[in-house]
Order: structure tokens, then C-alpha cells, then sequence
């Protein structure tokens, strides 16, 4: 009896170490537009004074809906080894007293999504910090422009810009709905593939001819970059984490065939929550 009782220990700990061990870190991305709107992006968006009263209830709703997600970790898009922003701003804001001590040259980020969205959703969460991914790599298209207007692309150049300007009147009109609205169209298929893909992999590796390859130099950076955040987020997951990455949805595309690619992670679909009904 007393050997049976101890197989049976034995065969329990055995599972209990499997099941550890094939345990998976759940990551999910939410895309963001730019909140405080520096104007850093090809295109980019407006969405009014986001302290009004309007956009502050309807920011509650969109993090009311994310903070299901249960996240042990929230990922940022500030400079890898960044402090400020990820500890001592945020430790300010758990204090109450981030408006009245950030520096002045810092206040413009006050309307940003790490302060609106990433800090209240880290402080319901009782986390004491947060996580900064990012990676600093050039992305510059005006080499791009002069080379095809001396390289008689204009067709491509004017197509190019033809979707710009497509994308940022598309933008004028989104920005008018709420900010879940807004929140649902960057994280849809429709922008992923209508704006991201078509950017990158449609126009821009049009521009060069034969041995150059210009636009497709411009698209490897930003392939490059979104690799070196993907690295920096491998970097802090653990087996029993969920990690919620708060990015540019420009980002959004590339880190989620990254995370998918993972075979050891689970992917979490964050419009399972942003089109949540209670």
C-alpha cells in the first residue's frame, strides 16, 4: 500500500512538472493611433483635446474592456532602458502628482496613450512598473521621392502619394467617432491590410529599378526595427506571463506574425475584447 501511495505521488509530481513546463505566455497587441499626435508618422491623426470630459469617459470604456486581458506585464513603445517614462513618471502618477512635477519640457506627453491608456490600465493591475520595447531606426522616404522623380517613377511617385493622402482624409473622418471606434479600425484587418500592407509591401518596394532597391531599403528598416522591439519584448516574457504590448498600430501587422510565429506562445486576439458586450 505504501509503495502504491508513493507511485502515486511520484506520477502526480511528474504531471504537475509536464504541465509546468508546457505552460505558454499569452501576448497580446493593442494598436494605437497616436494620442498627443506629434506629427512623427507618415500620417497621422487628430483627435481633439483627449483631457475633454467626452474623450476621458470614452477612454474609461476602452480601458474597462482591455483590463480583461489580465495583463502580468505592459509593454510600451518607449526607448528600450528608458526609466523615466516607464518608472518615474508612472510612480508619480500612482502618487497623484505626474502634472504638477513633469518637467515642463515633458508635458506634451501628458495627452499621450502612455500616460491615458498605459498607466491607468498598469495601476488597476497593481503593477509597480512598466515595460519599455522600442528601438530607435531611421525611417526616411525623402530619398525615396527624389529618387524617383530622377529615375522617371512619377506614375509610382504619384500613386504613392495618391494613398497618403487617401489615408490621411480617411483619418480626418475616423477621428470623429469615439476613441473605442477609433481603437477598433486600428486594430482591424481593414487597416492592417488596406493601409499597412499597401504602404509597405505594395508601393514603397516599387521605387528603385534593376540592382537598386531604395524603397525596399526604406521598408527593411522598418522590418528591422519591428524585429529589434520583438527582441527586446522576448527579453522580458516569462513561461507564466500575459503581456499586453501597447504600440503604434503601424507596428501592429509585423509584431503579431512575430508572436504568432512563437511556437512556444500563445497569441490573445485583443478585438475579443474591444468588441466585448457585457
Amino acid at each position: 500500500m505504501r509503495n502504491l501511495i508513493l507511485i502515486f505521488i511520484t506520477v502526480f509530481t511528474l504531471c504537475l512538472s509536464c504541465k509546468a513546463q508546457d505552460q505558454k505566455p499569452v501576448i497580446s497587441v493593442l494598436g494605437m493611433m497616436h494620442l498627443h499626435n506629434p506629427g512623427a508618422d507618415e500620417v497621422n491623426m487628430d483627435i481633439g483635446n483627449i483631457h475633454s470630459d467626452k474623450r476621458q469617459a470614452e477612454l474609461k470604456q476602452l480601458i474597462d474592456l482591455v483590463v480583461r486581458f489580465k495583463p502580468t506585464k505592459i509593454a510600451i513603445e518607449a526607448t528600450l532602458g528608458d526609466t523615466l517614462w516607464s518608472e518615474t513618471y508612472y510612480t508619480k502618477y500612482l502618487n497623484g502628482v505626474l502634472e504638477k512635477e513633469i518637467s515642463e519640457e515633458d508635458k506634451w506627453r501628458m495627452s499621450s496613450e502612455t500616460v491615458q491608456v498605459s498607466y491607468p490600465l498598469a495601476k488597476q493591475m497593481g503593477h509597480d512598473k512598466l515595460y519599455p520595447i522600442d528601438a530607435h531606426t531611421e525611417f526616411d522616404t525623402a530619398p525615396v521621392y527624389a529618387y524617383a522623380k530622377q529615375n522617371n517613377q512619377n506614375v509610382q511617385l504619384a500613386e504613392f502619394k495618391e494613398l497618403i493622402s487617401s489615408m490621411q482624409n480617411d483619418m480626418k473622418s475616423i477621428s470623429e467617432g469615439s476613441v473605442l471606434d477609433i481603437i477598433k479600425f486600428a486594430n482591424s484587418d481593414e487597416f492592417d491590410k488596406n493601409y499597412n500592407q499597401t504602404f509597405y509591401l505594395k508601393h514603397l518596394v516599387s521605387f528603385g529599378k534593376e540592382g537598386n532597391y531604395i524603397g525596399t531599403d526604406v521598408v527593411a528598416k522598418w522590418y528591422f526595427r519591428n524585429l529589434k522591439i520583438f527582441t527586446n519584448l522576448n527579453r522580458i516574457v516569462t513561461p507564466k506571463d500575459r503581456v499586453l504590448v501597447i504600440y503604434g498600430a503601424g507596428h501592429k501587422d509585423i509584431l503579431v506574425d512575430l508572436i504568432k510565429d512563437r511556437a512556444d506562445w500563445e497569441y490573445y486576439d485583443i478585438n475579443t475584447l474591444l468588441y466585448f458586450k457585457k
